[in-house]
């Protein structure tokens, strides 16, 4: 076992990190390959979904800072689709944030980094997610991945949970966007009396 250090918005923190090969998945669904099209419609179903499922991070900023207008924004890397029956799991890690602008400033609320196994399901053309799994704490979440990934899904999913800074950027590079924010713009996290 090896410690990161990750530091995001001026905060350091030092994250347990199991080597991947240490985790195979267990997940019996056999892994199927979609096609760039797919992909893209299956991550955006999962991204419009977790962006408006607010219990996964919380609501800081709209609760104590509702002026501002926060905003959800999800980033999704897509590891691996299986299929069940007629629905298809999704095994992904996510990180999600609330942001808001203030001046020239990012202003952060909370945010987490996920491994999260959804369940679609085709309906007149489109596709919606029926359930999410989310993974349980504790050692990085590897008994969660072991069941929720399958033994190649596994070891990749455990290495974005671990290291959270790409995932973390692509979610303020996109917030930075929507707000007419340069991308050099800090990140900040509001003290609150």
């Amino acid at each position: 076992m090896i410690a990161v250090v990750l530091a995001i918005a001026g905060t350091v923190w030092v994250v347990p990190r199991l080597f991947a090969s240490d985790v195979a998945g267990t997940a019996p669904e056999e892994v199927i390959s979609v096609n760039p099209g797919m992909r893209a419609t299956l991550l955006e179903v999962a991204d419009r979904y977790l962006e408006k499922d607010s219990d996964r991070v919380g609501v800081v900023l709209a609760s104590e800072r509702p002026e501002l207008n926060p905003k959800m924004f999800c980033h999704e890397e897509l590891i691996e689709v299986r299929r069940r029956d007629h629905q298809l799991l999704l095994g992904l890690v996510a990180g999600c944030e609330e942001l808001a602008r203030s001046g020239n400033v990012l202003i952060e609320g909370g945010g987490a980094i996920l491994p999260l196994l959804l369940t679609v399901q085709p309906a007149d053309g489109r596709f919606s997610v029926v359930h999410v799994q989310e993974s349980e704490d504790g050692a990085l979440y590897s008994s969660s991945i072991r069941k929720m990934f399958s033994p190649d899904g596994a070891p990749r999913a455990l290495e974005l949970s671990g290291d959270g800074r790409e995932t973390s950027e692509a979610v303020r590079e996109e917030a930075r966007w929507v707000f007419g924010l340069p991308l050099d713009a800090p990140v900040t996290i509001p003290t609150f009396s």
